[in-house]
């Protein structure tokens, strides 16, 4: 009998450790999956003088949120496929409370999927550090956000209609973590952008705009000290994840007598070095290397693909055009932008401090000087059918 009552006893006091003090039924939260960012600018006050002597009433940012109608989800009531409030306030924070005070569900950030930030904010240093500073401090936003910068403002894309009945937020994260991708467009969670920022004082963040009837997430936006500072089109994008060796897969459209072949890279390779030349100028080396797929060609002609003279000419001819390509797109980064998003300056601290010990006071004037030499091999291994 003593058996069977302990045995009673060990079965029905674990039934008292799994209740919850303070729970939230799920109908009651809000399950945040986007937030946008946006400066409020002047020519939004439509005229009106600001009267606030309060900090607290200043209008600075314009916050956006949407989260799914979680019983259209679940198919059990109809209506739109998600919720979205916006105001304008003074902080973030603010932002929420405000936000708060007009909607009857308890928000949760601990699912939030994505934040865009308006790129009129992004050119502002301060504003971009605090939006930077209240996703790093929060506990509940993971550090895997995925995080864009918009050309537009950050309230167009969340509010637009994505044309596939589902909220804005639970969208994007469909379109970034799908298994076919493509190295059109940089790393985008919130950790990795924050990695390169606090390395090298550079990164690029994901760009995002909104079309006539979708959106679109091809291209960079170029930081330089927690500042916007230029854009990048996609294949500008590809072409530096390459060489940053990031982008493993890439096709390229090339011209060969007169006829245009596709040739899809295969097992990228990409290695960086820097070191100081004899003319004591910083030279910046990039080494690329990859197996190649004859992807498209042209009918009718099956014996020329499989010549090894042709085949070599296709090799020489992408080899020459890649080059070009990344001696442009490395050329408008250092050049212009003059900002180091391929970590040179990091590259020097930890493989060659004695020279990083000569350039680093100075390296915002240096880099833009810098020498880049680009070498590319190219193998085309395959040529014959491809699916």
């Amino acid at each position: 009998m003593r058996k069977i009552l302990s045995l009673f006893l060990l079965c029905i006091i674990p039934l008292f450790f799994s209740g919850c003090w303070d729970n939230i039924e799920i109908d009651e939260r809000a399950f945040i999956t986007g937030m946008g960012f946006d400066k409020y600018e002047e020519k939004e006050k439509k005229g009106e003088e600001e009267k606030e002597t309060q900090v607290s009433n200043l209008k600075r940012y314009i916050l956006t949120v949407t989260y799914p109608n979680v019983a259209m989800i679940a198919q059990k009531a109809e209506g739109d496929p998600s919720y979205i409030y916006s105001t304008v306030c003074a902080s973030p924070s603010d932002g929420k409370q405000q936000i708060n005070l007009r909607n009857n569900k308890n928000f949760y950030l601990n699912h939030s999927k994505v934040a865009i930030i308006g790129a009129e904010l992004a050119r502002d240093e301060k504003m971009m550090r605090e939006i930077l500073d209240v996703i790093q401090r929060s506990i509940y936003i993971n550090r895997k956000i995925h995080i864009f910068i918009t050309p537009q403002k950050a309230q167009e894309i969340l509010t637009m209609d994505t044309g596939k009945n589902m909220d804005m937020g639970l969208f994007l994260e469909e379109l970034i973590e799908k298994e076919i991708t493509s190295p059109r467009r940089p790393e985008t969670s919130f950790d990795a952008i924050i990695t390169n920022l606090r390395e090298s004082n550079a990164s690029m963040f994901p760009r995002i705009a909104k079309g006539e009837k979708e959106v679109t997430t091809g291209g960079a936006a170029v930081l330089k000290g927690y500042k916007l500072v230029g854009w990048l089109d996609p294949i500008e994008t590809r072409d530096v994840n390459i060489l940053k060796g990031r982008g493993k897969i890439a096709d390229y459209t090339i011209k060969i007598d007169k006829l245009y072949i596709v040739v899809e890279q295969m097992n990228l390779r990409s290695k960086m070095k820097a070191y100081e030349g004899e003319d004591k100028r910083i030279n910046i080396d990039f080494e690329v290397e990859a197996e190649g797929i004859l992807l498209q060609h042209y009918y009718g002609v099956p014996g020329e693909p499989f010549d090894s003279s042709y085949i070599e000419k296709i090799n020489k001819v992408t080899e020459k055009q890649l080059t070009n390509e990344f001696l442009q797109v490395v050329e408008k980064i250092q050049k212009q932008y003059k900002t180091d998003i391929f970590k040179v300056g990091e590259y020097l601290r930890k493989f060659e401090p004695k020279t990083w010990e000569k350039v680093k006071n100075n390296w915002d004037e240096i880099y833009p000087e810098t020498k880049v030499n680009i070498d590319v091999k190219m193998h085309v291994r395959r040529v014959g059918i491809e699916g």
